[in-house]
């Protein structure tokens, strides 16, 4: 009994023995996990920033590589001093906000090089102020089918009132500081040969809106060059070379423009176009009957001048051929009732009605009135005239009468302001 106690309690410490001696092997061979001194350290020193926790890190006893590792490969992210939402996209039209010039620091802040920096807000100026400009050329935009505008190629005064040159500066100054221009050349917005309006004109981009400028220029220049000559020699224009130097303008549009950029130009500033307005002075056309009429007439009568001059030139023959095609592309271009009102324009009661508003500079309104009265009174002279009953001295008397009456209607209309340019 004794004998077997005793085997039990040798066992048991044995047992207990070789548990201890095991548990020392394994902690001998285990890495203890504990913080650093300097990660400790690191953590405290950026407490404030935006990811404080620093990774644990397994350390090995007796090293500290790969602390020093880990530090510099992930160093705590800093957030710049200037700075914008994040999801917000900017463009030109935040250029005139205060946060665009966080948005400028943003870019700066995180690397950006400096070249691609001011690339990018040049862009964003140009873009502001193309919108600017398509803007002021719709509202500054003429009634170029109406008989009392006048459109032409002629220098124009700081583009009607607008100073983009000037405002553009001012902006990229503010942006990008005081010496942008040393490096930056822009095209001007300013010089202008002609008022460039309409939302096809004036959505033309600046380069080919300049190269339009520098074509009126020359046509200017050369038309100028011709009529000094022709002064200067004490003899009358030549009309077949003046069409021609009209053609040259057209011919370097041409090769800028898009056929409906050309057409809106031509249809402004051409010689023919403003001829056309002059015909149809009293007749009051709509924009698209005058567009639809200028597409129609215009390429015969620029054939016409560049063969001989213009109309004038013509035999007669030549000329009833002519008129009889312009009569028909006008015919085809209005409605019936509409060409019936343009047949009478070729009265020459009608067209001595236009000739006289626009002697005493009266507006389209009065042709009509005008004419009606030109037909009044031509029928009532020729009415006296045929009156076998009237003495000499009574037709006399009566004509004389006719003509006062005439001069008094033709007062009235003339303090009438519906009449007045």
């Amino acid at each position: 009994m004794r004998v077997k106690t005793v085997l039990v309690v040798l066992i048991a410490v044995n047992a207990l023995w070789a548990a201890a001696f095991f548990g020392y092997i394994q902690r001998s061979t285990t890495p203890v996990i504990a913080p650093s001194r300097d990660l400790s350290a690191a953590v405290a020193t950026n407490a404030n920033a935006p990811v404080a926790s620093a990774p644990a890190v397994i350390v090995v006893p007796g090293t500290n590589s790969m602390l020093a590792a880990e530090l510099k490969t992930n160093p705590a992210p800093r957030s710049p001093k200037s700075l914008a939402s994040n999801d917000k996209q900017f463009g030109w039209q935040d250029i005139t906000n205060e946060s665009y010039l966080d948005y400028i620091a943003r870019l700066r802040s995180v690397g950006c090089p400096e070249k691609q920096v001011r690339n990018i807000v040049v862009s964003d100026v140009n873009e502001l102020f193309d919108k600017r400009r398509l803007e002021h050329a719709i509202k500054t935009d003429s009634q170029w089918w109406r008989a009392e505008t006048f459109m032409g190629i002629l220098p124009m005064q700081n583009f009607a009132g607008a100073n983009f040159d000037d405002e553009r500066r001012a902006l990229l100054t503010k942006l990008l500081g005081e010496n942008w221009e040393d490096s930056i050349r822009l095209p001007s917005l300013n010089r202008s040969a002609v008022n460039l309006t309409g939302p096809v004109l004036g959505a033309l981009p600046p380069d080919l809106w300049n190269s339009v400028q520098e074509i009126c220029a020359r046509s200017m220049d050369r038309h100028q060059a011709h009529i000094n000559a022709k002064m200067n020699e004490g003899g009358a224009l030549d009309n077949v070379e003046m069409a021609r130097l009209r053609d040259l303008t057209r011919q370097d549009l041409a090769k800028i423009l898009t056929p409906e950029q050309l057409e809106e130009f031509l249809l402004r500033y051409s010689h023919n176009s403003s001829k056309l307005r002059q015909d149809m002075r009293g007749l009051d056309l709509l924009p698209d009957e005058f567009r639809k009429i200028f597409r129609a007439i215009d390429p015969m009568e620029h054939q016409t001048q560049m063969d001989y001059g213009g109309p004038e030139a013509l035999s007669q023959k030549q000329r009833e051929q002519l008129d009889a095609q312009r009569d028909r592309a006008i015919r085809e271009a209005l409605s019936p009732q509409r060409y019936t009102q343009y047949l009478a324009t070729k009265d020459p009661l009608y067209k001595q009605a236009q000739l006289t508003a626009m002697q005493y500079g009266m507006n389209g309104k009065a042709v009509h009135p005008l004419y009606q009265m030109q037909k009044n009174m031509e029928a009532k002279r020729n009415e006296i005239s045929q009156n076998a009953s009237l003495t000499p001295e009574q037709r006399s008397q009566a004509l004389q009468s006719l003509g006062v009456e005439q001069q008094q209607t033709l007062q009235r209309m003339l303090t009438d302001g519906n009449y007045r340019q």
